[in-house]
């Protein structure tokens, strides 16, 4: 069974359990790492289409694994029932296909020990609604694939563990660890533009690939502030004859400011 880079992180990320759900399984080949690493003793490998269900099917037959892995058409979670099992996977999807998963399952899910999390796109809207519906991000990871960067995280549902985490608290922990400021400054007095900055990166970036300073974050940045400098510069070269221009040359500004706010702590 030959997993790509990006399968066998985002199985890495999973914590060992008794019964994991993979939402958009596709050919299968998570749920198969999960039995085969011994990290899961059940997995539920679940896809809304016909197709990449009968793939998964076959691949698991083809290992034996059917003892061990239950195939079920599904929309999101719709086919689980609650407390069956003790966390899912959503890897390969839109970002706003995920939050659509988590919401639509809003009790089943927040009952749940983990998810695992892997949007192919708007990592900032999936980080952002974790942020604001009690999740605590646990732990990320992210790997360069084939020409692409691929983050990934687990997080916490509010229901496990009770992660209460403030905005202050996150504050704090930005200044002192992520960033390296040393002395956290006293939040009271932080100004609600810098703190909506720190929020933003956060949710963009990711907090523990930030804290972690995690190396391909640190290529991805670099690779991402040359191209919205090329993207600013030929706007600029171009003459600014738009409102509409105007308000992207601004949203480059703002991101390439981020970036090197998010460098400080590589170079610093």
């Amino acid at each position: 069974m030959q997993l790509s880079d990006r399968m066998r992180a985002v199985a890495a990320l999973v914590s060992p359990c008794k019964s994991m759900a993979d939402i958009g399984c596709d050919h299968g080949y998570v749920a198969m790492e999960l039995i085969r690493s011994r990290t899961c003793a059940h997995v539920v490998a679940m896809d809304i289409n016909v197709g990449p269900l009968e793939r998964a099917k076959e691949h698991i037959r083809d290992y034996a694994m059917q003892d061990y892995i239950e195939t079920r058409l599904s929309d999101g979670a719709a086919a689980l029932s609650p407390n069956e099992v003790e966390g899912i996977v959503c890897a390969g999807m839109g970002g706003r296909l995920v939050v659509s998963i988590l919401e639509e399952s809003r009790a089943l899910v927040r009952e749940m020990k983990q998810v695992v999390l892997q949007p192919q796109s708007e990592l900032d809207v999936v980080r952002g609604y974790l942020r604001t519906n009690g999740y605590l991000i646990e732990k990320e990871d992210m790997v360069f694939e084939d020409g692409k960067y691929y983050p990934m995280l687990r997080a916490l549902p509010l229901a496990f563990g009770k992660h209460e985490q403030t905005l202050a608290d996150s504050l704090e922990q930005m200044g002192r660890q992520t960033l390296g400021f040393g002395t956290p400054p006293d939040i009271s007095q932080i100004h609600t533009q810098e703190a909506k900055r720190l929020t933003r990166v956060q949710d963009t970036y990711g907090p523990y690939l930030l804290e972690k300073a995690h190396p391909v974050l640190k290529r991805y940045l670099l690779w991402q502030k040359a191209e919205f400098e090329a993207i600013r510069e030929h706007l600029l070269r171009g003459g600014v004859a738009n409102e509409r221009q105007q308000c992207r040359i601004a949203q480059l500004e703002e991101a390439l400011s981020d970036i090197v706010f998010c460098l400080y702590h590589y170079f610093g």
